[in-house]
């Protein structure tokens, strides 16, 4: 996948505040790893003390891959980058140890697990001198309320993602997917036990956190009948097959439904009402890592505004960098707006934010829908 267009215009930053939240603390304390060095000064900050090559570990497709051959063009430092499609995935990548990973993409929840479990490595803030550029409304959240072990990537919200030839009248609930679809073998749910329970329990009018082991066993036995009409439990595959028209309708995050409708541009985005949720994706350094200082410069690198606006258009989410908002390009605008993918105050007070409960419950109610029949 590629970003498909120039970055040139420029753009109000676009700001769908979620929580209620404060500025982290970006005094320039070094409280992390590489407390000592010299502060990042330029792109590529000491490069006597960078390493020659690093190991990123990331979702699929979820950057220009121009950016990291631009880093290694810039600052002489080969990145290697491995993908995986779950947060569950990297939590268990990252507690078996040793992992080689110097920089890691979880989601706001999972931050916290690995936070929780002392996966993570304070950041060196004298190091990330970009990371004023952040937009203070998504900073200071509940997995991290200081901003000590982590600073936002992307953001972006979970509904659903359709083809608007394949309805007479748009889906505005999520029915079209659970109790009422019309589309069966040509639909899919997320492959993530969050996501896929999260979304039945908001549909049952429970919270997408909730932990009531009624509302479980509803969301359930829901997923377990919705199971024998969807083509799939997808996370991998569902943008390309929403793009060539193999599903027209399937729970997805905002930014994939963007990805899907530059190949396709009848695919649309809703957040239904009953509720979605709004989920930001953070940079964090593993406790172990290998090479914690050239991952603090690349952080910093990536928080330089062009680079930010590049990632940006290419995931087709939303920035918490204010400054490459603004470089952001009307193509990309238009895309999101026509899209139905901008978060406006109306959809704001359907969206709540990506907070869960109790894993091993999410995991139980998940496992025995994935083993049923």
């Amino acid at each position: 996948m590629s970003s498909h267009r120039v970055i040139k215009a420029v753009l109000l930053a676009i700001a769908p505040v979620l929580l209620i939240a404060s500025c982290a603390n970006d005094d320039g304390d070094a409280d992390g790893a590489g407390s000592g060095d010299a502060p990042v000064t330029g792109r590529c900050g000491d490069e006597s003390k960078l390493g020659d090559s690093l190991n990123f570990y990331n979702w699929a497709d979820y950057i220009d891959p121009e950016v990291l051959t631009d880093f290694e063009a810039e600052c002489g430092v080969a990145v290697t980058m491995d993908t995986y499609t779950s947060n569950q995935e990297l939590i268990a990548k990252l507690q078996a140890g040793n992992s080689g990973y110097s920089l890691v993409i979880p989601t706001d929840y999972a931050a916290e697990q690995i936070i929780q479990s002392g996966l993570a490595q304070k950041l060196d803030k004298s190091q990330i001198p970009n990371a004023k550029n952040i937009d203070p409304n998504q900073l200071g959240f509940y997995y991290d309320p200081a901003n000590e072990y982590s600073l936002p990537y992307q953001y972006s919200t979970t509904g659903i993602a359709y083809n608007q030839t394949a309805f007479d009248t748009p889906p505005t609930s999520w029915s079209a997917i659970f109790d009422k679809n019309e589309h069966c073998n040509k639909s899919s749910i997320l492959d993530d036990q969050y996501e896929a329970v999260g979304a039945a329990l908001v549909y049952l009018g429970y919270e997408f956190s909730s932990e009531d082991p009624e509302g479980h066993a509803k969301a359930r036995d829901l997923l377990i009948e919705a199971k024998k009409c969807i083509s799939a439990f997808d996370s991998a595959n569902f943008i390309g097959n929403l793009a060539s028209g193999e599903v027209v309708i399937a729970e997805a995050w905002g930014f994939a439904a963007g990805i899907a409708r530059l190949d396709n541009p009848d695919v649309k985005f809703v957040v239904p009402d009953e509720g979605g949720i709004m989920w930001q994706d953070n940079f964090m350094i593993p406790s172990d890592a290998p090479d914690a200082y050239t991952a603090h410069v690349l952080i910093n690198y990536m928080l330089e505004a062009d680079v930010g606006a590049k990632i940006t258009e290419f995931i087709l989410g939303f920035t918490p960098n204010l400054e490459a908002a603004k470089l952001l390009s009307d193509e990309y605008t238009a895309l999101i707006e026509d899209g139905g993918i901008a978060v406006d105050d109306e959809v704001r007070k359907r969206l709540t934010p990506s907070e869960h409960g109790s894993s091993e419950l999410f995991s139980s109610t998940w496992n025995a829908v994935v083993t049923s029949g």
